[in-house]
């Protein structure tokens, strides 16, 4: 195989790790709406969102070690925070999907009963939250030099 093609095939591997994480498997979202509340059930897992002001609250109920938030590029960026109450929680700026998903990006949850995220800049029923995705585990793609 000439050079190029095989660096286009590495290209490709990388390229379809950052697309589709292979520790976050496929889950099956029931999405339920009522008032400003949605109620997303992952098994045993339960999201719950709701809206305070601008800003959207994302509960997660018994949360997995990751959660992967659906990017979509060319959008508006969206302020994200894993809030854990303490005063160092970092806000991350993260265009989230609002037509289709392009890759995720893993954020990493507190070791918890309970999880939580604010996002400001998002509606509740966006697409970015109903494509949620968590896994216990991330395995970062290999960079070639």
């Amino acid at each position: 195989m000439p050079m190029y093609r095989h660096r286009i095939a590495n290209a490709v591997v990388a390229l379809t790790a950052l697309l589709a994480p292979a520790s976050a498997s496929a889950q099956d979202y029931n999405v339920h709406h009522s008032g400003d509340t949605v109620i997303a059930e992952v098994s045993e897992k339960a999201i719950f969102v709701r809206t305070s002001g601008d800003t959207t609250i994302v509960e997660i109920a018994h949360p997995k070690r990751f959660i992967f938030l659906p990017v979509e590029k060319g959008k508006p960026e969206v302020m994200v925070q894993v809030a854990t109450g303490r005063p160092d929680d970092k806000w991350h700026s993260i265009r989230l999907a609002r037509e289709h998903v392009d890759f995720y990006r893993p954020l990493r949850l507190p070791d918890a009963d309970k999880a939580t995220l604010k996002l400001v800049g998002i509606a509740p029923n966006a697409l970015a939250l109903q494509a949620l995705k968590m896994d216990d585990k991330f395995k970062r793609p290999r960079r070639h030099r």
